[in-house]
């Protein structure tokens, strides 16, 4: 839907009842790369903001179908993107045809695919400087991303859902989508490399979001596991914010470091001897979110 020129004199007229969104300007297809934002504070990071587009969500079962990366310099100390170095948007061929409900979400068909693949060879270059790897949902991208892709498994990765207290920041919610529209912005989504350019403003204009997720990558943190909880308690966990991991038949719950204690008081409170019996597992930025589901 264009915007309802004919309704500008009922905008002048009552500019309180009206509210004006604009396309983030990153996603425009004039914008040119290199793209210089703020002058280099000489700190800088690399970033990849990575997405990618699926036949379906089954990690062994379905495929990428676009892969999306977007490179950033970013400065801790400001938490300014300052530059982005790079974009693409890189079509593979799954083998099979998109089912109809991902071409209607996403637009990609099976013409559009066809021919086209990638591996890891095709991306490696990405990754050589060691930058950290930055997705909307990268408990679901770093698993159809190491699925795909052999050799490249020991990245750094960050989650900007879950490492970034968007309610503290004053939004009720972490949608790509909603986070965008309460700053007045909108895009068009479900395109691998747009989606990247989306999120790569939004870690720009949010102020402290992109600090957040630097420390929460450089922050240890921990898995910790129910082990022996009774199923009778599983209600309480849930509620709690664990996770049931089929494979393991296991409770599961990140925490930083220094609330493992706190934990494991609360499961020795739960289940007899659930504190002494939780399982923990140290994990840097290179093990997260592999197994998250």
């Amino acid at each position: 839907m264009g915007f309802p020129v004919e309704k500008i004199d009922d905008i002048k007229a009552a500019p309180d009842d009206y509210q004006l969104i604009q396309r983030v300007p990153w996603t425009k297809p004039d914008v040119t790369f290199p793209h210089h934002i703020h002058e280099p504070v000489g700190d800088e990071v690399s970033l990849v903001v990575l997405d990618t587009e699926t036949t379906g969500f089954d990690r062994d079962e379905d495929s990428i179908i676009e892969l999306g990366l977007v490179k950033a310099l970013v400065s801790p100390s400001t938490g300014q993107v300052t530059s982005l170095i790079a974009l693409a948007s890189l079509y593979n061929d799954p083998g099979f045809p998109i089912p109809s409900l991902i071409t209607d979400i996403t637009g990609i068909n099976d013409e559009m695919v066809q021919g086209h693949s990638v591996h890891a060879d095709d991306i490696v270059e990405w990754f050589s400087d060691d930058p950290i790897v930055v997705a909307h949902n990268a408990s679901f991208d770093r698993q159809m991303f190491e699925s795909h892709f052999d050799g490249l498994d020991r990245l750094r990765w960050a989650c900007s859902i879950k490492d970034i207290p968007w309610s503290e920041l004053g939004f009720e919610g972490s949608k790509l989508e909603y986070l965008l529209l309460k700053r007045g912005f909108f895009y068009e989504g479900h395109r691998a490399s747009v989606d990247c350019l989306a999120l790569a403003y939004l870690l720009e204009t949010v102020n402290k979001a992109c600090r957040w997720l630097l420390e929460s990558e450089s922050r240890s943190q921990c898995k910790l596991e129910a082990v022996g909880c009774p199923f009778a308690s599983k209600d309480v966990l849930k509620g709690r914010g664990y996770r049931w991991d089929g494979d393991a038949k296991v409770w599961h719950k990140m925490f930083n470091a220094g609330d493992v204690g706190q934990e494991r008081d609360f499961l020795g409170q739960l289940y007899m001897n659930g504190g002494s019996k939780a399982r923990v597992t140290d994990l840097s930025s290179r093990e997260r979110y592999k197994q998250e589901a």
